[in-house]
Formats: structure tokens, C-alpha cells, sequence
């Protein structure tokens, strides 16, 4: 019979004062299912966001879907930020596995992440909703190219963001053995995917994994809230693992069985965009132009659309600056995708950086994002300091 082991642990990291990341440890009604959730706006709004989507989580009963409880557990994010202007703005990514028989059932939306170790080997089960991942998909940067990208941080989908949800949803089996992990950027952002999968090789034991993992993002900077779930699948006294039949829906898949013993386990098919996939062909010199600036094309409307709903939501979102040595607030995104400036000066203040104590200086440095509001209450509480 196939059980489980798991450990789980999450800590603020080194810069910020708080935690916005929650996390789900077997503790709901269904004792296989596991979590993590990273919240998004900032000092209590982000921590209030990851909170109520574990707990929607974790009064799902076994059997019921996990699709649907990520789309209710949405639309209550979006009401209680409606009813409540401190929280205007707030959202949270979320990753979340649960386990029946020999399959293991992935649901994600946002940067989250879950990855497959079998036979020591790490494998990414889940593609990031960012603008990052676009470009890895598309083949403009590889995964290690992303690590240090400009933009990492820019996703594309989250909980609270909008009325409806897009869910990716995949199906995997899953044999004694296997391990599989579940992240918040603090981890995959702060640490590249071979040190995560020499620590995980290094260290059975899912509590010493997941301290060894929290504690190479700490060592690497922990510029973020870290959350760590490491989970065995084993055949020893663990959590056994219920086999309820589910119906699937919408975007789940099915994933490659794991191979038998002595053969190397297949590749994992990964939930992609919708579409054909077409063999790249060498175009005929007369046409290789041609199709250039069709591509050239084709990509600027993709980040177009990638980029819209993110604009739209920052345009409510204000964030410190400095310009000449002034403390200036924006309102809009801290980033440039392609030139494409996505922030406007809003309030000049009368701070200078140099009259600021240097452990408050990190909140000019971090680019949060704060409703309007709190960021005039971040500058009053500098001004204070």
C-alpha cells in the first residue's frame, strides 16, 4: 500500500519584517492533500490572501474537486477584498498535490511550484503563470537564463486578480520512491534547480530536506518568504493514501506512467498552452524574412495579452522609489518589459535616501507594492523614522 511521509516548514527570510506565505500540511479533511500559497500585496493583505485560500483547501472533502475549491476559494479572496479596503489588491499564488492510490493530482495557479524526483532525477511538474515562462516556452531564454531575469517576479495569473480562474491541472502516477516538492518562489527564485535537486538527493528524510532547502535560500540572500513541502512516496507505515476515483475536468491531463524497475523513467509532459504543436522547419530563403516578422508579431501581441490584465491591476498598485537621492512613489508596476514602461511618478516626497537609516532603506530597494494608502503610511512611518 502506498503511503506518505511529508514534511513541511516555512520561514520570512532575511529582508522582509513578514510572512505572506501559508501553507497546508495534511491537516484539512483530507489528510493527503498538501499546499503552499505566496501572498500578494503587501505587509497583512498578501498573508490575509494566502490564508483563505489554505483554508477554503482545507475543509475540501476527499473525492470533491480540487479545481472547483481553487476557483471558490478565488471568488471569496475577491469579496472579502471588496468588503475591506485594507486588503483592495490582495491576491496569492497557489500549488497544491493530492494524493489517491498510485496518482498524484497537481492543481496550480501563479509561480508556485511542484517537481517530480525520481530516481534522484528533478523534473518541473508545473509551468509558472508569469511572463518569465512565456519567454521559456516561446525559446527566447532558457531556465537558467530565467533564474536572474529582470522580470521573474511579473506573473501573468493569481488568486483575487479576477473574477474567474484559470486552474492548470495534470494527473501523474507515482511509485515508493518518488519524491515531490512544493515551493513558493523564495525557494526557486533565491537557488537554481540543480542545487535543489543535489540537496533533495543528499537528504532522505523529509524534514532535513526541507530545513536544508529553507536554509540555501536563507545562505543565498532570502529575499523572500521561503515555503518548503517535501513529500516521500513510500510502502512503510506513513499516511496511507486513500484510492478514490475523481472525474476530471477542464485542463487536467494525464501524465506518463513511471517505467518499470531498471527502466528510466519518460519524460513528463507538462501542461501547455492550447494549440498544435508544429515541427520547426527551415523556411526557403525567399521566405525566411517573411516569417521572421510574422513571429516578430505574433510574440508582441502574446505579451500584449500576457501583459493587459497585469497593467490593469497595477494600475491600483503604488510603489517607493528613488530619483536623485528623493524618495518618490509610483503608481503602476516596477518593471520595463520591451521598453514598455508600466509606472507613472506619482508623489515627489521631501525624503532624502541619505536622511533614512540604512535598515529601512530595503523598503525603497524591494519595489513592494502597496495600495495607496499603505504607501502613504510607509512614507509617514520613514518620515517618522
Amino acid at each position: 500500500m502506498v503511503s506518505l511521509e511529508y514534511f513541511g516548514a516555512t520561514d520570512p527570510g532575511k529582508v522582509r519584517q513578514n510572512n505572506e506565505d501559508s501553507l497546508l500540511l495534511g491537516g484539512g479533511k483530507d489528510p493527503s492533500l498538501l499546499a503552499v500559497a505566496d501572498g500578494i500585496g503587501g505587509f497583512e493583505a498578501g498573508e490575509v490572501a494566502s490564508r483563505i485560500a489554505i483554508d477554503v483547501l482545507g475543509k475540501l472533502d476527499p473525492g470533491d474537486s480540487l479545481e472547483e475549491a481553487i476557483r471558490r476559494a478565488n471568488r471569496k479572496i475577491l469579496n472579502i477584498a471588496r468588503q475591506d479596503r485594507r486588503y483592495e489588491g490582495m491576491g496569492t499564488t497557489i500549488v497544491a498535490i493530492r494524493f489517491s492510490g498510485p496518482t498524484a493530482e497537481i492543481a496550480h495557479v501563479g509561480d508556485s511550484r511542484a517537481y517530480l524526483v525520481q530516481e534522484g532525477e528533478l523534473k518541473p511538474v508545473t509551468e509558472d503563470h508569469s511572463l518569465v515562462a512565456e519567454l521559456i516556452r516561446s525559446g527566447d531564454i532558457t531556465r537558467d537564463q530565467a533564474q536572474d531575469h529582470p522580470q521573474k517576479n511579473l506573473i501573468t495569473r493569481a488568486l483575487g486578480a479576477e473574477e474567474t480562474v484559470e486552474v492548470d491541472v495534470s494527473v501523474l502516477r507515482v511509485r515508493p520512491g518518488d519524491r515531490l516538492l512544493l515551493c513558493t518562489d523564495g525557494l526557486s527564485d533565491m537557488i537554481s534547480e540543480r542545487e535543489i535537486e543535489r540537496i533533495l538527493r543528499e537528504n532522505r528524510d523529509p524534514e532535513i530536506a526541507t530545513r536544508r532547502l529553507i536554509s540555501a535560500a536563507l545562505e543565498a540572500g532570502g529575499a523572500d518568504n521561503v515555503t518548503v513541502i517535501v513529500t516521500n512516496v513510500t510502502e512503510d507505515a506513513g499516511t496511507p493514501v486513500p484510492d478514490i476515483r475523481r472525474d476530471r475536468s477542464g485542463d487536467t491531463e494525464e501524465m506518463a506512467g513511471v517505467a518499470g524497475a531498471g527502466e528510466p523513467p519518460p519524460p513528463i509532459p507538462r501542461t501547455r498552452p492550447r494549440g498544435n504543436p508544429r515541427r520547426k522547419q527551415k523556411a526557403r530563403p525567399a521566405l525566411r524574412f517573411l516569417k521572421g516578422l510574422v513571429r516578430g508579431l505574433v510574440a508582441l501581441a502574446v505579451v500584449g495579452v500576457i501583459l493587459m490584465p497585469a497593467y490593469l491591476w497595477g494600475s491600483s498598485r503604488y510603489f517607493l522609489g528613488v530619483d536623485d537621492g528623493v524618495v518618490v512613489v509610483y503608481r503602476g508596476l516596477p518593471y520595463e518589459p520591451l521598453g514598455l514602461r508600466l509606472n507613472e511618478e506619482w508623489r515627489r516626497t521631501d525624503l532624502r535616501v541619505s536622511e533614512i537609516d540604512e535598515p529601512y532603506r530595503q523598503q525603497l530597494d524591494d519595489r513592494r507594492l502597496y495600495s495607496r494608502e499603505r504607501a502613504e503610511a510607509v512614507v509617514r512611518d520613514l518620515r517618522e523614522e
